[in-house]
């Protein structure tokens, strides 16, 4: 429990919602559908999905990916699990995704973002 209060604890940006695709990652039947990336830190990242939810999607692994800035700066892929989900603000269902997999690269762009205090 201490651990999830810690979690908390850390420094989570907002974003300006960005757009994004997710699937589930154990579920080849699940296909891709629609996501703003709405907050992230250096831990996991908040997001509202659109579409249909799968009813049991709490400790799933999630894929997705975010175009920052339209696409036109860089485009980001996280791998995550589904730790909690509410009501969105914009009609969907609003998860907390927990950062499992990820690559040097990503560790890194999160460090330098992190450092750089950008406003993602």
């Amino acid at each position: 429990m201490a651990e999830n209060h810690d979690r908390r604890r850390v420094r989570r940006a907002p974003t300006e919602p960005w757009p994004g695709k997710y699937t589930i990652d154990d579920d080849p039947l699940a296909g891709w559908h629609e996501c703003r990336l709405l907050d992230i830190s250096v831990l996991g990242l908040g997001l509202e999905l659109f579409g249909p939810v799968h009813p049991n999607l709490v400790d799933r692994p999630l894929v997705v990916h975010v175009d920052v800035a339209g696409g036109q700066a860089l485009s980001l892929r996280f791998a995550g699990t589904v730790r909690n989900l509410i009501p969105g603000r914009f009609g969907g269902v609003r998860v907390g995704v927990e950062f499992t997999d990820l690559s040097d690269g990503e560790r890194s762009a999160l460090a330098v973002m992190e450092h750089l205090n950008l406003s993602w």
